[in-house]
């Protein structure tokens, strides 16, 4: 079978494999938490900065929290310690860039008119709204899986810690390199399910801190899930970096940048009011009957926007 594979993502992953073996030679599994968290929380820069900073965040955590030989870690339980504390923010930062996701699929597109009717929208007059958008919000095709089936196979090859029998578990597959891609505005829509789709599959192979065992640092165990977090945030920045050049796109377009500056304006007047009646709407909801799909739609864009 062959695998179609992205110049940018080979390029990404062949970074990502660089960057693990340097980091290994002089493991450190501290991190200076408030610097990250300093990022995590702060409202006075733009969605798209801080989105920015938060990908690099994730990236600099994982490369830092990942890149070590079991077989030569010492203290193990201080080892375990720091591994949570790390694991703790990596998380907070993966629901915080689904949250600005969320934010710029449900409401940013929607006004600028990319989306034209919104999931939430829809999920809400369907009669099983969490089926759903469950249904909906799944965009990995079986190709795309097999491409980062493919980035797995390519880091373990590269990653000088990780057991090369773990080969032996996957196909080598044929692949063909996509030099030159065609991405248009109306692919930012697609560009951001997938990868709010893939930090779904990424948070599912990071444990949550409290379920952090000695047992998930034995080499057999550690080797087999680890280079799965590699190949997913190489996927996640390969889409990223297709989301900012379509960003870029839509910048260059004046009838969609007026649109966007003018949203913009409108949030950041807003903003303070909306946070005071966020409870109060919240509470109201499970009161009304029918609402018109223009009220259930600026409902959640309040919301989104509130939590960003």
């Amino acid at each position: 079978m062959r695998v179609e594979i992205e110049k940018r993502q080979i390029g990404s992953y062949e970074r990502i494999a660089r960057e693990v073996n340097k980091a290994v030679k002089k493991p450190s599994l501290k991190v200076k938490k408030n610097r990250y968290e300093k990022d995590l929380f702060r409202k006075d820069i733009s969605v798209e900065n801080k989105k920015k900073r938060l990908e690099k965040s994730l990236h600099e955590l994982i490369i830092k929290t990942f890149s070590v030989n079991i077989s030569q870690i010492k203290k193990k339980k201080k080892a375990v310690e720091n591994f949570k504390e790390n694991i703790e923010l990596i998380r907070h930062i993966i629901h915080k860039i689904k949250s600005i996701n969320n934010y710029l699929e449900e409401s940013l597109l929607h006004d600028i008119g990319i989306v034209k009717k919104s999931l939430i929208v829809k999920a809400v007059k369907s009669n099983m709204p969490e089926k759903y958008l469950e249904k909906s919000s799944s965009v990995l095709s079986k190709d795309y899986i097999g491409k980062i089936e493919n980035t797995v196979y390519g880091l373990i090859q590269k990653i000088i810690f990780f057991d090369k029998k773990l080969l032996k578990d996957y196909k080598k597959r044929k692949i063909k390199v996509l030099k030159k891609e065609k991405l248009g505005i109306k692919d930012i829509e697609k560009t951001l399910k997938i990868e709010s789709e893939l930090l779904d599959a990424l948070e599912a192979k990071i444990p949550p801190a409290k379920k952090i065992r000695a047992k998930l640092f034995t080499k057999e165990i550690f080797n087999k899930w680890v280079p799965w977090v590699f190949a997913l945030l190489s996927s996640f920045e390969t889409e990223y970096d297709k989301e900012e050049l379509i960003f870029s796109k839509i910048k260059k377009n004046d009838r969609l940048r007026k649109k966007i500056q003018k949203k913009i304006k409108h949030i950041a007047n807003e903003k303070e009011k909306l946070l005071k009646i966020r409870e109060k709407r919240a509470l109201a909801m499970t009161r009304f009957g029918k609402i018109s799909d223009d009220y259930r739609q600026t409902f959640h864009e309040y919301v989104s926007a509130a939590g960003l």
